[in-house]
């Protein structure tokens, strides 16, 4: 014990000295395989991959859920990867072989197209920070330059005035610059002229392996790694000279990084992570990650800041959670419009574009919720934000994509590309504003737009609201030209806002098709359309992860679209802002009398004794948060859920202490309703149940905590509620409370059942199977 107890400070005396200045603490440890070479967050956090020793690529998504997984040739030994920008697209280096490149598209997960220039080992890759070339070196003494084209890259460029193998490539954070370090210990610097690059610059870095290489993402100045330490250079008069090192005691055998900002950069150092302050006098050593038993291969910033990923020769992966690290002024601005961005507006996000709109924001709108406002001011301020910044993106992809508009608030748009011809259903698929669309069109004018597709143009309707900044963008048509008349146009999303419905108020050759239910004024199964928005949390920054929400909340979704034609939307670990910024998005939304809503919660909840008030939990709801204004009070959710202009509502709470969403807490008011209306006609019975309003709402327990369930086996609640579903209405094929009550009423905790707000006595909410 004595000797254990003298290593133990014979080792704290020997680690470095420095004084801790950020707060580190573990989020989560992937399982142990094969050791990790490559790791990276995509732009947006959306998505997180990795690459193992035997050639193995993974990518999760946001939830740390594994979506994808290709095993190479084990004896190509492990790629290297790079996300773009825009996260369209991820680069696989070494794919099947040594010496190739897989371009997989994220929307799908599929492997589009693989790149093949290099003889030998593809050692590094790198995106432009605009989307329109992607560099890679190799150890066969080249670097090439690839440009895009559509959905495809081709080789554009390719420099072989190596001597040596090229080890690492980087692009400055304005794309003027393209940069390259080898084995002969030189860093190349290439300058872009008039669209291709050209060589500027040769400077002899060291005298041995130049092992990492990262561009800072504000300023014009780089770093480079190596045995001889850590080098920074900065430009001085159309030049790169050295202007600070750390050389003692630093032996750099691996890729390091920046911080999103650039404040800061982790490399690895033996078995340590090591962190240095970059923006001081001087490059200034602050902390360090100690949890790895062998030598640290790299380590990973998200580009939101929150987390930071270290990978080493033990095996181990960790996430850790990092702070105070500031977020890139990308990853703020995209916050301010809660992360909905279209692929035109993602791709327009380049450095002058980010700049403009963080400079000219009213800082007022960006200033931290203090104890003293309310929900609803915080609420307002954050929507008036959400609206000018949308304002601004529009404006944006409008001059990127040179787009026209005339006096009639009608705007043109040019097609990107024709994708093919479903001649049995006569839609063609087509590419406008990097966003995929049908268009509904007869066989013969098909023909005449594969062959005039450049010269034809989509218009859209652009209108702005009263009150608003920000357009709204509907009415897609297709205008061939020589044909008269237009066709709809449906796009995947809206390509200037997520939020809002896509549709067209116009017709071409068809008439607009009539119910029988719109004749007689009944309504029939066709004209009653559900929506579900489904919130789930599984990570929460100051409480325990749940195994299950997210899990119970993707089934549900499945079977109400699947079975019920249900338009369903899941959104997961959701911020309260968040939150509170899709209800409100589905309340502002138009919806016809008789419209469905279904809103589903499942995560963390609590109640609080002392303001006599249950709160939903957010990801980012604080547990030092003694006023609670970090929760989703049940309150405020009835008032947002109560305001939402659909007619009949159902809310659903599969989280703790949710049956204190209604003080008053109802009970079987609605029981025995299949048995009044027994004998009545199906059609009158759908007529009479969507005749009131309705308010409902479904918790999984009163005043007590619920059971989350075993890993993989949704909650009991939930579990009892998918059973519901999956009974489809019995025989006629409708679905009501009633029934599912039958089913959840055993749990236990006992769920309680209700009403609220504006609910009507005689109203009901249903569901109709396929």
């Amino acid at each position: 014990m004595k000797s254990i107890l003298i290593t133990i400070l014979i080792t704290l005396f020997l680690l470095p000295s420095y004084g801790q200045e950020l707060k580190i603490e573990e989020k989560k440890e992937f399982p142990k395989k094969s050791f990790v070479l490559d790791a990276r967050f995509s732009p947006f956090r959306n998505f997180f991959a990795l690459t193992r020793n035997n050639n193995c690529l993974e990518l999760y998504n946001r939830n740390w859920d594994q979506i994808f997984k290709h095993q190479g040739n084990p004896a190509s030994y492990a790629g290297v990867i790079a996300f773009s920008p825009d996260e369209k697209y991820l680069a696989y280096g070494r794919y099947k072989g040594k010496n190739d490149i897989a371009i997989i598209r994220l929307k799908d997960l599929k492997v589009i197209q693989t790149l093949r220039a290099h003889s030998y080992m593809v050692t590094d890759l790198q995106f432009s920070h605009d989307c329109n070339y992607l560099a890679s070196v190799s150890n066969d003494h080249t670097m090439v330059v690839w440009k895009a084209e559509g959905d495809n890259f081709v080789q554009f460029q390719k420099f072989e005035a190596y001597e040596d193998d090229v080890t690492n490539v980087a692009f400055s954070f304005d794309d003027k610059y393209l940069l390259t370090t080898d084995d002969d210990g030189f860093v190349t610097i290439y300058i872009n002229n008039r669209g291709e690059y050209r060589l500027s610059q040769k400077i002899k870095n060291s005298y041995s392996y130049i092992y990492g290489l990262d561009y800072h993402p504000q300023k014009n100045e780089f770093l480079t790694g190596s045995s001889s330490g850590l080098i920074k250079y900065k430009l001085d008069k159309n030049k790169f000279i050295p202007v600070d090192s750390i050389k003692e005691k630093l032996d750099i055998r691996h890729d390091f990084s920046y911080s999103p900002t650039g404040d800061l950069v982790s490399l690895s150092h033996y078995r340590e992570i090591r962190f240095f302050r970059t923006n001081d006098p001087g490059i200034r050593e602050i902390d360090g990650i100690f949890r790895h038993t062998d030598n640290t291969l790299g380590s990973r910033f998200s580009s939101d800041g929150q987390f930071l990923a270290s990978f080493a020769v033990d095996s181990a992966l960790i996430i850790w959670e990092i702070s105070p690290v500031e977020p890139s002024k990308r990853s703020v601005i995209s916050s301010w419009v809660n992360d909905n961005l279209t692929p035109a507006q993602r791709k327009i996000l380049t450095f002058d574009v980010v700049n403009d709109l963080y400079n000219r924001v009213d800082k007022s709108m960006v200033s931290p919720r203090d104890e003293f406002e309310t929900t609803e001011e915080y609420n307002k301020r954050r929507s008036a934000l959400e609206d000018w910044t949308l304002s601004l993106f529009q404006k944006k992809v409008e001059e990127r994509y040179s787009l026209k508009t005339t006096g009639d608030n009608t705007i043109s748009i040019p097609l990107q590309a024709v994708v093919g011809y479903n001649a049995d259903k006569q839609i063609y698929k087509i590419l406008f504003l990097e966003t995929e669309a049908g268009v509904e069109i007869p066989v013969k004018q098909a023909k005449k737009l594969k062959s005039v597709w450049t010269k034809a143009r989509i218009t859209a309707a652009r209108i702005r609201e009263e009150g608003k900044m920000s357009f709204t963008y509907s009415d897609f048509q297709l205008i061939i030209p020589g044909i008269s008349g237009s066709f709809n146009v449906t796009p995947v999303e809206n390509p200037f806002h997520i939020s809002g419905s896509v549709t067209s108020s116009r017709t071409t050759t068809n008439e607009p098709s009539v119910t029988s239910a719109q004749v007689s004024g009944q309504p029939d199964d066709q004209s009653i359309i559900t929506h579900a928005l489904l919130f789930a949390t599984n990570i929460y920054d100051s409480f325990s992860e749940l195994v299950n929400p997210v899990l119970d909340a993707n089934t549900i979704a499945a079977e109400l679209t699947e079975n019920y034609g249900v338009h369903a939307e899941v959104v997961t670990n959701a911020t309260l802002t968040q939150t509170a910024e899709k209800i409100r998005e589905y309340a502002t939304r138009a919806y016809n009398e008789s419209d469905n809503l279904i809103i589903f919660f499942a995560g963390h909840g609590v109640y609080d004794e002392v303001f006599k008030e249950g709160y939903v939990i957010s990801t980012d709801s604080r547990a030092d948060d003694i006023s609670k204004t970090s929760y989703l009070s049940h309150s405020n959710l009835r008032t947002m859920v109560n305001n939402i202009r659909c007619k009949h509502i159902f809310l659903v709470m599969d989280v703790c202490f949710g049956g204190t969403f209604d003080p008053y807490l109802a009970t079987s008011s609605h029981r025995g309703a299949m048995e009044m209306y027994a004998d009545i006609p199906k059609e009158e019975f759908i007529g009479r149940k969507i005749k009131y309003k309705t308010r409902l709402y479904l918790t999984s327990g009163g005043n007590e905590y619920v059971p989350d369930g075993r890993s993989g086996f949704h909650s009991p609640f939930a579990r009892r509620f998918i059973e519901a579903l999956r009974k489809y209405g019995g025989e006629d094929g409708i679905l009501t409370t009633n029934e599912i009550l039958q089913y959840v009423e055993k749990v236990n905790p006992q769920p309680r059942f209700g009403e609220f707000g504006d609910n009507e006595p005689g109203s009901d909410f249903i569901l109709i199977a396929k």
